[in-house]
């Protein structure tokens, strides 16, 4: 198929309808005409193409998405390292024993020895608990990147019974004032001034 239809807008305007402006998004093109809002995705997922009536259009907004479920695990792993590791910093399982006096006696070197393999595992449990701690830690770190990285900003332009449009919208979009234009070419006032320039140029015609 050549061609494509942003370029071929005049193909579906209605009778008396035309064109008023176009916004270019980095992810769409939103043509606007003195009666609806027309709206051509480049890409993705679901629905090239989408329009609304402009009395319809009741806001124009950026929502940012996100994961909200990422953000819960995180929270739990970063509690139990934080745990972990004021555990880890609070006790030491392993001094406590090697500070036990034996008494002398026959049973004396046995207890001792035993005494030591216990201190040296309690050594590795506090070390293991020191180590969990940081890991967990690291962890919930890499899943709050991952839950940064996972939002998204949209451009939402919310339809009065129907489902709302939304455009991917990047930071260009945001610095050129893009949904700003938007939201001030779909207004009723930018319909009357299109209406009065199109009768002032069929009147000097």
């Amino acid at each position: 198929m050549g061609g494509s239809w942003t370029e071929n807008v005049d193909e579906l305007l209605f009778d008396g309808e035309r064109e008023q402006q176009r916004v270019a998004l980095e992810a769409a093109t939103v043509v606007v005409t003195n009666h609806r809002v027309l709206v051509f995705r480049h890409g993705g997922d679901g629905s090239k193409y989408r329009h609304a009536d402009r009395p319809n259009v009741t806001r124009v907004s950026v929502d940012v998405e996100s994961a909200p479920g990422q953000l819960l695990w995180m929270t739990i792993v970063l509690l139990f390292g934080t745990g972990l590791l004021l555990v880890a910093t609070t006790t030491n399982l392993a001094a406590a024993v090697g500070g036990v006096a034996l008494d002398g006696g026959g049973l004396s070197g046995i207890a001792a020895s035993a005494l030591e393999v216990v201190e040296t595992l309690l050594t590795v449990f506090d070390l293991s608990l020191l180590a969990g701690g940081v890991a967990l830690v690291l962890v919930a770190a890499v899943i709050f990147i991952r839950y940064v990285r996972s939002r998204s900003r949209q451009l939402v332009l919310r339809i009065s019974g129907d489902d709302d449009i939304q455009v991917p919208v990047t930071d260009a979009d945001l610095e050129a004032g893009r949904p700003e234009t938007l939201e001030d070419v779909i207004g009723p006032e930018s319909a009357s001034d299109a209406t009065d320039t199109a009768a002032a140029v069929e009147e000097s015609g």
